[in-house]
């Protein structure tokens, strides 16, 4: 009887450990605990790396725990993916970053794109968009240089978004949010995968309401491009 047990207990462990290694590396934002959240929001203080921020599931707003670029912060953690892949690529992860001011700090691109930054990353269960303003982000595929110096004075803001990574119907979410990213022009100069991306059908129109994966919904906004960049240099803006 008390081998029985324990054999039943070793099997409980076994399987507790197993789904909480699997929810550990899944695709999403994550929250200062590591936790998954269906959406957060954070903004940076000018001069320094201390921050606000509110998420799907704490909606007030607090002052952040650690900074910015900690390697256990908001941003550390929703990045992990990307940080392992830096290591040792995966066939199951693909993923975007763009930017129109990319590292490293001299780094400059052409006035044909537009004004954009973001980081978009999917695997079989999820997308993670993360939207933001700063400029050289991400720096670093390693985890202790992601942060830029550049962005330490201006304030910045931050806006990370779970959507669903299954079809739908003729239009799956990840033809459209890559459709958006030719919309706005935006200058990628780092990504996994490519090859898969060309092989998908493209988009030629799709609602500007996207929802997470919780629910949420949330609108898409394409500023009017212009054939000349002015003294900001924006050419075109998106938003959720």
């Amino acid at each position: 009887m008390i081998l029985l047990l324990q054999e039943v207990l070793w099997k409980l462990v076994f399987t507790v450990g197993l789904l909480g290694s699997l929810c550990e590396g899944s695709i999403s934002c994550k929250n200062e605990g590591g936790a998954d959240v269906d959406w957060f929001i954070l903004y940076k203080k000018n001069d320094g790396f201390k921050y606000v921020y509110t998420d799907s599931k704490d909606q007030n707003l607090k002052k952040g725990n650690k900074d910015i670029n900690d390697q256990a912060g908001v941003l550390a953690h929703t990045l992990k993916p990307y940080f392992e892949n830096y290591d040792t690529p995966s066939p199951d992860l693909e993923f975007i970053a763009y930017n129109d001011q990319p590292p490293p700090d001299d780094e400059t691109v052409g006035q044909s794109y537009g004004h954009s930054k973001g980081v978009v990353m999917k695997d079989n269960n999820a997308v993670v968009w993360l939207l933001h303003s700063t400029p050289r982000f991400p720096f670093s595929g390693e985890k202790k240089d992601f942060y830029p110096k550049s962005g330490e004075t201006n304030a910045q803001i931050f806006l990370c978004v779970t959507l669903e990574s299954t079809e739908f119907k003729e239009i799956g979410m990840t033809a459209r949010l890559y459709q958006h990213l030719k919309d706005i022009k935006a200058y990628r100069f780092e990504e996994s995968q490519p090859e898969k991306r060309a092989r998908r059908t493209s988009v030629s129109s799709y609602s500007k309401v996207l929802k997470s994966k919780g629910g949420q919904e949330f609108k898409r906004f394409v500023k009017n491009v212009s054939k000349d960049r002015d003294a900001k240099g924006e050419i075109s803006a998106s938003f959720i």
